[in-house]
């Protein structure tokens, strides 16, 4: 029975994900900042480090150049919300860490998902990347590593340089916890195990 709930699941992201691609809303320029979440998270840490949107972006942050700022944590299922996207709506989403940040020019999105309405637990993690292809292009290997160590750079580099679909870095030999990854235009996804 659970099996066909996590493939129902999987079935329903994957079909969220092609039909809400690029449905992503841009905040107005009210809306407030926070310019550190780590500060406000600041929790007595574990032996076991627990995957977070948080340190997701702190060990890109420490791996790139281009840094990942003007973070900021959003409720993704709120439809309302100025970061709502259509496979938000799906239960996956209902309990999942998620922040909002820059990088550069482009919007970046970082969550950590997969327990269904408290069932589960998050046991995923996916970031969206909306802006200029360049960008993307420069930043878009060091994600595709910090999800998955195992991935080798010359798969990162031979599958970008395919057309999109086939470009997806589920389909290099190297990856182990990537469930999908590319580059498509002006927009980047990538969602992974966590190990």
């Amino acid at each position: 029975m659970r099996k066909k709930i996590i493939a129902i699941t999987a079935a329903t992201l994957l079909l969220a994900t092609a039909c809400g691609c690029g449905s992503q809303q841009e905040p107005d320029s009210t809306t407030a900042k926070t310019p550190n979440v780590s500060a406000q998270q600041a929790k007595p840490q574990q032996q076991t480090a627990e995957k977070t949107a948080q340190s997701f972006v702190d060990e890109f942050n420490a791996n790139s150049s281009t840094q990942i700022t003007d973070v900021e944590k959003f409720t993704p299922s709120d439809a309302n919300g100025p970061y709502y996207r259509t496979e938000y709506r799906t239960g996956a989403f209902s309990d999942a860490d998620a922040l909002h940040g820059r990088i550069g020019q482009s919007s970046v999105d970082v969550l950590v998902y997969g327990a269904v309405h408290g069932y589960g637990e998050n046991d995923m993690i996916r970031v969206y990347v909306d802006g200029p292809h360049d960008e993307i292009d420069s930043v878009f290997p060091t994600m595709a590593k910090t999800l998955d160590p195992s991935i080798s750079d010359q798969d990162i580099q031979s599958q970008l340089a395919k057309e999109y679909p086939s470009n997806d870095l589920v389909y290099a030999a190297t990856h182990k916890l990537i469930e999908s990854a590319y580059v498509d235009g002006d927009h980047a996804f990538l969602d992974a195990k966590i190990n």
